[in-house]
C-alpha cells in the first residue's frame, strides 16, 4: 500500500478545496439551503467541494468506492474506501465562524490507513498515518498529560435543531459541574484533532456519522488518545480523550461514580 502516495493527494486536494472554498466566501458567492430539518444547512460549496473531491479521487482511483456527505456511497465493490467530508462546520462557515474544516480518509478493508483535517481559515492542517504518528502542519503531535477530570477541559457537540439534539443536555449537564470547562467548535473532525494536539484533554459526542469523525479519530489515536464507541440510550456514543482522565471521564458519562 502506497500510503505516502494517498498522503501526498489528500494534502494536495485539500489545499485545493480550502483555496476554493476562501475564495468563494470572500466574493460572497454562498448559497444555502436546507436539507432534512430547517436548521440543517447545505451550501453550493459544500456540494462543489464535494464534487471536486468525488472527481479527483475517481480520475487517479477509478476503482475505489468513496462515501460521502452529501452523495452518500458510491460503491465500487472495492477494499479501499475514501471517507470525506467537505465541510465539517457548515453553519459555522456560512456565518464566517473559522471552526470548520475538510476532512478526507482512506480505509483500507475497513481500517482507517490514512486521514487529514484541514481548517482553512486558521491555516490547521492536521493528518496521520496509521502506526506512524499525528501531525499539525508538519509537527509530531501528542495528546495531553491531565490526569484529573476537575482540570480538564473537554469539548462536546449537538445536533443542529433536530429533535435528537436534546440527548446530549442531560450528558452536558452532568459533566460541567466536575471539569474545568466545555466548548463546543461545531466541528466534530476539529474536536478530535484539538484532543490530539492536546488543545483539549477530551471529548464526547452523540450519533456521529462516519464522514465525520474516520480522518480525526485515526488523527487522535496516532496521537495517543482513546478513542471509544459505545451505545447508550439507543444512541451511538463517541469519547475520546487522553488515557489518564478516560476512566473517569466515562464513568463520568455514565454516572458509575461520583467524583
Amino acid at each position: 500500500m502506497n500510503v505516502e502516495q494517498w498522503m501526498k493527494d489528500m494534502e494536495e486536494w485539500g489545499e485545493q478545496v480550502a483555496a476554493f472554498q476562501r475564495e468563494t466566501k470572500r466574493e460572497q458567492q454562498l448559497k444555502v439551503s436546507t436539507k432534512g430539518h430547517e436548521m440543517d444547512f447545505v451550501t453550493n460549496v459544500d456540494l462543489k467541494s464535494e464534487d471536486m473531491l468525488v472527481q479527483r479521487i475517481s480520475e487517479k482511483y477509478p476503482d475505489h468506492s468513496i462515501l460521502t456527505e452529501e452523495r452518500g456511497l458510491i460503491d465500487k465493490q472495492s477494499d479501499y474506501l475514501w471517507v470525506i467530508d467537505p465541510i465539517d462546520g457548515t453553519t459555522n462557515f456560512i456565518h464566517g465562524f473559522p471552526m470548520s474544516s475538510i476532512s478526507v480518509a482512506l480505509q483500507y478493508k475497513g481500517i482507517t490507513q490514512a486521514g487529514i483535517v484541514y481548517a482553512p481559515w486558521m491555516a490547521m492542517k492536521f493528518s496521520a498515518i496509521r502506526e506512524r504518528g499525528a501531525y499539525l502542519n508538519g509537527e509530531r503531535i501528542a495528546v495531553s498529560q491531565t490526569c484529573e477530570l476537575r482540570h480538564s477541559l473537554l469539548a462536546t457537540g449537538f445536533p443542529a435543531g433536530d429533535s435528537q439534539s436534546t440527548v446530549n443536555l442531560a450528558y452536558f449537564n452532568r459533566m460541567i459541574r466536575k471539569v474545568s470547562g466545555i466548548r463546543r467548535t461545531g466541528s466534530a473532525a476539529l474536536d478530535l484533532c484539538f484532543v490530539a494536539a492536546s488543545f483539549l484533554d477530551g471529548y464526547w459526542e452523540f450519533d456521529l456519522s462516519d464522514w465525520d469523525m474516520c480522518a480525526g479519530a485515526l488523527i487522535a489515536k496516532e496521537a495517543g488518545a482513546i478513542v471509544l464507541n459505545k451505545d447508550m440510550d439507543n444512541h451511538r456514543l463517541l469519547i475520546c480523550c487522553n488515557p489518564r482522565i478516560f476512566d473517569v471521564l466515562q464513568a463520568g458519562l455514565l454516572e458509575q461514580e461520583e467524583y
